[in-house]
């Protein structure tokens, strides 16, 4: 090794849970090598050939692989290949002369991360193997990402029992793995961005970005170069190129939330990148290409503003291909519990995991209360009475009288829950409650016609007859 050199700062070192596997047929580089390597803190191990090399990696595990190009009348290249097949994820640095530049290269074609010229230079060799440690790290931190956002956005972890919710995810599962353009539609707080992202996740888009752009929270003379970006000099501070939203989705999912609030002229625009897929970027005169697919979202009615003339009917229809609405969380009470206990464990750690349970007598009032903020209004109440609560239970929440309403008439299940009745008892009585109410609803809207509620609620009739004999429901009360 060449020690003219001082080794590289505390910032490249590296720690004793890393383990590099040096291989050389040269005795005196491999102890050298492990000498400098140990003292930069990694975990060193020797192989003087690729047989031992492959008997090591079969039986351990390491981090990083540096081996030399040739030893003795063996080749780097065939160890590389091997260790390629059996550890895909495992860097590999050759070693190599300086008349054997071109292996090198062929090396790298073949999956190599890097390679060194000897006499190795301690900097140098320090650095490399740093950067391909942090890189590999880096991958794998991606890879834990996305597994844990595909099972955070997977279709078992979507919250609720409301039969409209229900149908919501139907329509999910039915356009996820498709690059139709879908609409999501619904007021603030009742979870766009969040069926956006299960579209996306659970696509085949999705190893690729999930971009998101929030088009009312930009002003107005800054979104077009946010979506397609600019070239150097397109106006007054542009001093390099930029890439816009839609190349930097390029291959996954664009989510364009608060469309509604695009301006008219923007709108043109986007009505190309729909029909075309094509864009030029800000003071380009260029036509790009781009594979995006677009998931949009709104809060207000795009039909009546088209019949304003403040958003282009065109453009309203190439969004509209599969619209999903989603229902305001005041329509779906009998969420309300699941959601508030999800919101409970979820930040629990707000007070130190302390808090354990909402106190049963204010779930009426939760379910009682309009939820003008939705979904968000409830996860964000959840957050303050957790910090607040002084025990291991909430016992007060900070709602509004005025966004109270009547409560219903109980059933005779949530009537005979107690305050001290145990949490999932009062829990399991509201929602016996709520499934009476909308049983009943259905046979008055459909006149007591079993069938067509049995196939509207996507249950098999038996279920509907089980039902009506626990909660004493007549259906030919219903018929006129």
């Amino acid at each position: 090794m060449d020690n003219a050199q001082t080794t590289p700062s505390i910032q490249s070192r590296g720690n004793a849970t890393e383990r590099i596997l040096v291989v050389d047929d040269d005795k005196a580089f491999r102890f050298a090598t492990k000498t400098l390597l140990e003292d930069e803190g990694y975990s060193v191990s020797l192989a003087a050939n690729p047989d031992e090399a492959l008997d090591s990696l079969g039986t351990g595990e390491y981090d990083l692989l540096l081996s030399d190009m040739v030893m003795g009348n063996v080749s780097g290249i065939d160890l590389l290949r091997q260790a390629r097949s059996r550890k895909p994820d495992l860097p590999v640095i050759m070693v190599t002369g300086f008349g054997s530049i071109g292996t090198a290269v062929d090396a790298m074609r073949l999956g190599a991360t890097d390679y060194l010229t000897k006499p190795a230079n301690n900097r140098e060799l320090a650095i490399k193997i740093r950067r391909a440690l942090d890189s590999r790290k880096r991958d794998k931190e991606l890879i834990a990402l996305r597994e844990e956002l595909r099972g955070t956005y997977s279709f078992a972890n979507m919250i609720s029992r409301s039969p409209a919710m229900k149908a919501v995810i139907k329509q999910i599962q039915q356009v996820a793995d498709t690059d139709v353009t879908v609409l999501v539609q619904g007021e603030s707080g009742t979870g766009k961005e969040l069926v956006a992202r299960a579209l996306h996740f659970n696509s085949r888009r999705k190893e690729n970005p999930f971009v998101v752009v929030n088009c009312s929270a930009i002003p107005e003379n800054l979104l077009e170069s946010e979506l397609f970006g600019y070239e150097k000099g397109a106006f007054t501070g542009a001093a390099k190129q930029r890439t816009g939203k839609f190349e930097d989705a390029h291959t996954g999912t664009l989510f364009l939330d608060e469309i509604g609030d695009v301006i008219p002229s923007l709108q043109t625009k986007l009505l190309r990148v729909l029909q075309e897929k094509t864009f030029d970027r800000v003071g380009g005169n260029k036509s790009l290409s781009v594979d995006t697919r677009i998931i949009a979202a709104t809060n207000r009615n795009l039909e009546f503003m088209v019949r304003e003339g403040d958003f282009r009917e065109d453009l309203f229809y190439r969004l509209n291909v599969f619209p999903i609405t989603l229902p305001p969380l005041r329509e779906r009470p009998e969420d309300i519990p699941l959601l508030a206990e999800h919101f409970l464990r979820r930040h629990g750690s707000l007070a130190g995991g302390r808090v354990e349970q909402i106190a049963p007598e204010l779930v009426s009032d939760m379910m009682r209360y309009s939820w003008r903020g939705n979904i968000r209004e409830l996860e964000n109440l959840i957050k303050r009475a957790i910090i607040k609560s002084e025990g291991t239970i909430i016992t007060s929440l900070e709602l509004p009288t005025t966004g109270l309403v009547s409560p219903a008439p109980p059933g005779e299940a949530a009537a005979t829950a107690g305050l001290n009745t145990p949490f999932k008892d009062y829990i399991s009585a509201i929602l016996r409650h709520a499934e009476e109410r909308y049983l009943t609803r259905m046979l008055q809207e459909h006149k007591g016609n079993v069938n067509l509620i049995a196939k509207l609620m996507e249950v098999d009739r038996k279920t509907i007859y089980r039902k009506m004999s626990e909660y004493k429901i007549d259906p030919s009360s219903f018929r006129v």
